[in-house]
């Protein structure tokens, strides 16, 4: 056997083969750990759609407006919730106040109800109470909106948090819950950090 068929062979060998397998069995998972953490919303890189909302509580109060184009360019979180509960208005109270803090650099934040005009008076009722200055809307059509499908939101997960700057998605956070809003906090810092 020469020095190079047999430099093949054992490349090439199937123990060598199963221990290489075993050797990059956990880069695979955790590539797969990542994979599996965006279970709704769209992808990191991807441009961000146009979407029209009904608005509740914002400038464009009772007309169906697309804040994804009204931000255009700006840095911004677009936040789906599926419904309104308790979790939602802390998230909710969480996202205007992370909006409250950076507004200065031209930072933007949009609240989506995915259930439909069901939420209208609860999202009153929250703007009232709490004082929210980012626009509260819903999908005009609900969960049958085109919305749910152009942005593969997931019926299943609670929220998903698109984190954009110039219609692109830099992160997503599907799935949390309000003592977890820090992820969100930090990944707007970071991009907001990026963009001096």
């Amino acid at each position: 056997m020469t020095r190079i068929s047999s430099v093949v062979a054992a490349i090439f060998s199937p123990a060598k083969a199963l221990s290489k397998l075993a050797a990059l069995w956990p880069l695979l998972l955790t590539v797969a750990g990542f994979t599996a953490e965006i279970v709704s919303g769209l992808p990191i890189g991807a441009t961000t759609q146009t979407i029209p909302v009904t608005d509740v509580t914002g400038p464009y109060k009772g007309e169906k407006i697309c804040y994804v184009c009204d931000f255009d360019k700006a840095p911004d979180v677009l936040a789906f919730f599926r419904d309104t509960s308790d979790a939602t208005a802390k998230e909710i109270i969480q996202l205007n106040d992370l909006y409250l803090k950076n507004k200065s650099r031209n930072f933007k934040a949009v609240a989506m109800i995915i259930a439909g005009e069901s939420a209208k008076k609860w999202l009153e009722g929250l703007n009232r109470s709490e004082h929210i200055e980012i626009p509260l809307t819903y999908l005009t059509k609900g969960p049958k909106d085109v919305a749910v499908r152009v942005y593969n939101l997931n019926p299943a997960v609670a929220n998903t948090f698109l984190v954009t700057v110039n219609r692109s998605v830099v992160a997503n956070i599907s799935d949390i819950g309000p003592e977890q809003f820090n992820r969100v906090a930090e990944a707007t810092s970071e991009m907001l950090g990026a963009g001096r």
